[in-house]
């Protein structure tokens, strides 16, 4: 069946070229003719098995060790159909998995004992595992088994269930309305694809379709924003604030957008960042939103000194990081994510976060974020980050998470520098 044997080719470019799942289907599509239905399938299918990858491979491993893993995607495909979508009928998928391990020398009775153990349903991890262990976990919900022991050991066993119940469930769009324009209310009266958020100037975009497609996006109503982060925009007085505020990026934020339209156009932010493709982008997005006194410039963190030439009223630092909080939202998460990375990041966002910090005027407030759930990237950089720096003191910090009201993995902190003494 072509659409099976598509979606392996898609899988395997996926996890052996490490292409991002957009890009293999595209590169499939783009060599064949299919119907619309094919294409939906097509896609239905990939997704399907990279959501459930470990599980299925869990599943096929244990009767065909033998078989290379580009035969397993073959099967697992077939099976993660039969159990979860449902867009094959089962005679069909049982059929078509039997020919295809004959094919690869595998007797027929041992099919027919695979298929009758694939069958929508039945369990398919090994009873020999320990339901709610870290290994069952693993299986059961697609997660790497270090990062789960990693959870469990930084937020407890509860905690760690909750995380992974909620990265198995659709990720909210949530938007932040341009409240230079329009209200969330006005937006939610005159299009049904939106709801009101559960927190002020924010809604929820309730359809299938990409948001960028839809009219008030394209108007510069709204843009995405997690909600978490508006939360926090939405608490802080920025009436106190009469200097400048600094951001600087290593990882793609729409605080540049979010804040000029809290502030009305009043204050006078610098944006560093390391990409100068990433600043043609905030240059052209800030012209579309009409947004004034926001400067954008390119360079790395340890080179900002070239550019902003005075300290900041409030500088926020948004480094590159795991990003755990958009497992949700990309099938293919784990299939490019490396464990061996997360040291990187670290020194790079403790990197970024001492240089911020020598831009902060005297009882300025430094903010840091990543949208991830890891303590060592979190509250354990930040610790070590104030027993470095006797000057600034913690006057804020929270890990939020996808389970919780706004649906958002993330860790923020807000570090106050220390007014010098006058008689110092």
């Amino acid at each position: 069946m072509i659409e099976i044997q598509l979606t392996q080719e898609i899988l395997s470019q996926i996890i052996f070229e490490r292409k991002p799942f957009s890009d293999a289907l595209s590169h499939v599509f783009s060599s064949k003719t299919l119907a619309n239905h094919q294409l939906s399938l097509i896609r239905s299918l990939s997704s399907c098995t990279l959501h459930h990858y470990r599980l299925l491979f869990h599943h096929v491993d244990r009767y065909f060790p033998t078989l290379t893993i580009e035969e397993k995607l073959y099967v697992m495909v077939a099976v993660g159909n039969n159990v979860f979508i449902k867009r094959i009928e089962p005679d069909i998928i049982f059929s078509l998995i039997q020919q295809y391990l004959s094919s690869r020398g595998i007797p027929l009775l041992d099919s027919q004992t695979f298929c009758e153990a694939s069958q929508a349903g039945s369990p398919l991890i090994d009873p020999s595992i320990a339901p709610h262990s870290p290994e069952y976990l693993e299986l059961k919900f697609n997660t790497p088994l270090w990062l789960i022991k990693m959870w469990i050991k930084h937020f407890g066993f509860p905690t760690t269930l909750k995380i992974l119940q909620a990265n198995s469930k659709p990720v909210v769009q949530a938007c932040r309305v341009n409240t230079l324009l329009t209200t969330s209310e006005t937006l939610v009266q005159d299009n049904d694809h939106f709801s009101l958020g559960p927190i002020p100037n924010t809604v929820i975009f309730e359809h299938k379709f990409p948001l960028k497609k839809e009219k008030a996006f394209q108007d510069h109503l709204l843009f995405s924003q997690r909600l978490a982060v508006t939360e926090v925009m939405n608490a802080i007085n920025f009436d106190n604030v009469h200097g400048q505020v600094l951001i600087v990026e290593s990882r793609p934020q729409a605080l540049y957008l979010e804040i000029p339209i809290i502030t009305n156009n009043r204050i006078h932010i610098n944006v560093v960042t390391n990409s100068i493709e990433r600043k043609l982008v905030m240059q052209k997005s800030l012209q579309e939103f009409n947004l004034s006194h926001v400067n954008v410039f390119e360079a790395n963190a340890n080179a900002m000194l070239a550019h902003i030439s005075q300290k900041q009223d409030m500088v926020l630092v948004v480094p590159r990081c795991s990003k755990f909080d958009i497992i949700r939202s990309l099938p293919d998460f784990f299939a490019h994510f490396r464990q061996e990375e997360l040291d990187g990041m670290i020194q790079e966002q403790t990197m970024m976060l001492d240089e911020a910090a020598s831009f902060v005027e005297q009882g300025g407030l430094l903010f840091y974020g990543v949208n991830t759930l890891n303590q060592k990237e979190g509250a354990w950089l930040i610790r070590k980050f104030l027993e470095n720096h006797s000057d600034f003191s913690l006057v804020y910090e929270k890990q939020f998470f996808p389970f919780d009201a706004f649906k958002t993995a993330l860790y923020v902190a807000a570090i106050r520098k220390k007014k010098e003494s006058a008689h110092a």
